[in-house]
């Protein structure tokens, strides 16, 4: 079992606001520890973000809790009325991500307030101990071990499309089994939606600074169109996995043709990603001189076409239409790293460390 660093911090944090909550005096120290276990972000902007909607969502929760025990008291009934009307507001100012902090707030204010002492200073020793939790996850996710997405997802791009590299040369031979290659593709899915959920992670990382700024839309651009092209891939191993039959049985001047600008397309998709890692220099051509294919590849199957005159021939049309799009975003990512890495120099370094377990 691998304890990552959000863990870590969680357990960091819950130390943190118990010995501040100590230290500041208020009690119960458990009501800080758990906002700050609720309040541990994966990005730093999105725990700033947390204690901007934290502060709004207990504010509504302690206004409302002391509302409801000067009217209604802290009958079970009105504690459960009050709760519905926190929801209600939270869901009304869009605050869905600080309704069961908030929840808990009315909860605790409305269900243990003391006969000899005030509501209202009773509601703010409960709002401060939110506070103290939510301010505690912050530093601690500012401070210690801040996450480095960057790094983190360029090795899952890497590593995913390496695989996908690997099944389409294995399926140009005919060799993986129909259930192995239909596990993977599945799998494929998972994965897709965890590097998703990365590059969503890195594009709320905010930079203050202007040139560091513009640098990292630079790099949000190009991880976005890797992302696109690692899809397209996915796609041309679908569609191929789908007309194998059709494609073995095609003429062997024209598989051998698809075969060999698929695999002058991988090459370049190997290069281009190896660039960016600064491990290799630039090509000589450009990915559309070396691949040409919306005049020969498409022209040839067009006359293979008309000369066999069969409706099996109609399959492989979204075939032929996968290997231009997938060339078509490889070309496009060429010239994205080709600006990247010819202007602003000095700004536009990728932090990339060895691969790590992700």
């Amino acid at each position: 079992m691998k304890l990552g660093a959000r863990i870590l911090k969680t357990g960091l944090a819950i130390t943190l606001s118990i010995y501040l909550s100590m230290w500041l005096g208020f009690q119960p120290v458990s009501m800080a520890a758990v906002a700050s276990a609720f309040a541990i972000q994966p990005s730093v902007y999105r725990s700033w973000q947390t204690i901007v909607e934290n502060v709004q969502g207990n504010i509504i929760g302690a206004v409302v809790a002391t509302a409801f025990i000067a009217m209604l008291g802290n009958h079970p009934i009105a504690i459960g009325f009050a709760a519905i009307v926190v929801i209600a507001i939270h869901l009304r100012l869009k605050l869905q991500s600080t309704i069961t902090l908030s929840t808990v707030t009315v909860i605790l204010i409305m269900s243990g307030t003391p006969a000899d002492e005030g509501v209202l200073i009773y509601a703010l020793n409960r709002f401060l101990l939110i506070m103290i939790g939510v301010l505690a996850a912050f530093v601690v996710n500012l401070a210690f071990m801040p996450p480095n997405y960057e790094n983190r997802l360029y090795h899952m791009i890497v590593n995913q499309t390496t695989k996908l590299f690997t099944w389409v040369r294995l399926l140009a031979q005919h060799a993986p089994e129909r259930a192995a290659i239909k596990n993977e593709l599945r799998q494929f899915q998972d994965q897709k939606m965890k590097i998703s959920q990365y590059f969503l992670w890195y594009n709320d990382e905010r930079r203050y600074l202007r040139k560091h700024r513009y640098a990292k839309y630079r790099k949000t651009v190009i991880f976005r169109q890797m992302i696109t092209t690692m899809n397209k891939l996915y796609e041309l191993l679908r569609t191929m996995n789908e007309n194998e039959h059709l494609l073995h049985h095609l003429p062997p001047h024209l598989k051998n043709g698809i075969y060999e600008r698929i695999e002058s397309m991988l090459v370049t998709h190997e290069r281009i990603l190896m660039r960016l890692n600064k491990k290799v220099r630039d090509a000589e051509e450009a990915p559309g001189k070396t691949f040409q294919l919306k005049s020969k590849l498409t022209d040839q199957f067009i006359r293979c076409y008309k000369d066999e005159e069969s409706e099996e021939w109609l399959h492989l049309f979204p075939l032929i239409a996968a290997i231009i799009d997938y060339g078509q975003q490889i070309e496009h990512l060429d010239r994205l790293i080709d600006s990247f890495q010819a202007y602003h120099k000095r700004e536009n370094k990728v932090d990339i460390h060895n691969d790590e377990e992700l």
